[in-house]
């Protein structure tokens, strides 16, 4: 395994431009960010398949202005509880996936963002990534108080009980408050 993080580390590395005059945010794109968040979770999703448990962890800038990830952390069947990072980090997006499917119920979809997801991340003033089990990547805006798809079924690996909902198919973007609306009525997303 530490070979997968070295080489994930590798990766980050050459997405990282060199530092120039301690101007790291001016330096960083959406592209840049994105890209290592699909690094990190294409290990993560794996893990969380295989152990079906949600696994979690922060991209940030570093006390020498590089920016890097956790490691992921592994979490519980419903949740994961993100490492500790020092103090001098500068946190910009939290990743997470939501585990494997529950053969028990497998009328249970974990295809979107949780309300709880988008909380966590708005109360730690990040923006976040999510792996679904269907494969799906999904870009949490904190500020805007959207949810972007950013991949679809199968982007990343999908678990092998997943089977498209292809009567209900998701949008691209959803709101915050559709997501809460999904949840509070227990709405199928394409009843929105």
């Amino acid at each position: 395994m530490s070979v997968v993080f070295a080489a994930l580390a590798l990766a980050l590395t050459l997405l990282s431009p060199a530092r120039a005059d301690n101007h790291h945010w001016d330096q960083l794109t959406f592209e840049r960010v994105d890209a290592v968040a699909e690094a990190v979770l294409t290990k993560a999703q794996a893990l969380s398949l295989a152990n079906n448990r949600e696994y979690c962890g922060y991209i940030a800038f570093n006390a020498d202005d590089k920016l890097q990830f956790t490691a992921p952390t592994r979490g519980d069947i419903e949740s994961c509880e993100p490492p500790l990072v020092p103090d001098s980090w500068e946190l910009i997006a939290s990743y997470h996936t939501h585990g494997a499917l529950d053969p028990s119920d497998p009328e249970a979809s974990f295809e979107l963002p949780s309300s709880g997801d988008l909380e966590s991340d708005s109360d730690e003033g990040v923006d976040g990534y999510l792996s679904t089990p269907g494969g799906r990547f999904w870009f949490i805006d904190t500020v805007d108080e959207v949810v972007i798809l950013l991949g679809d079924i199968g982007y990343f690996e999908s678990d092998q009980l997943f089977v498209e909902d292809i009567d209900c198919p998701l949008q691209a973007e959803y709101s915050f408050e559709d997501i809460f609306v999904i949840e509070d009525e227990n709405l199928a997303a394409c009843e929105l």
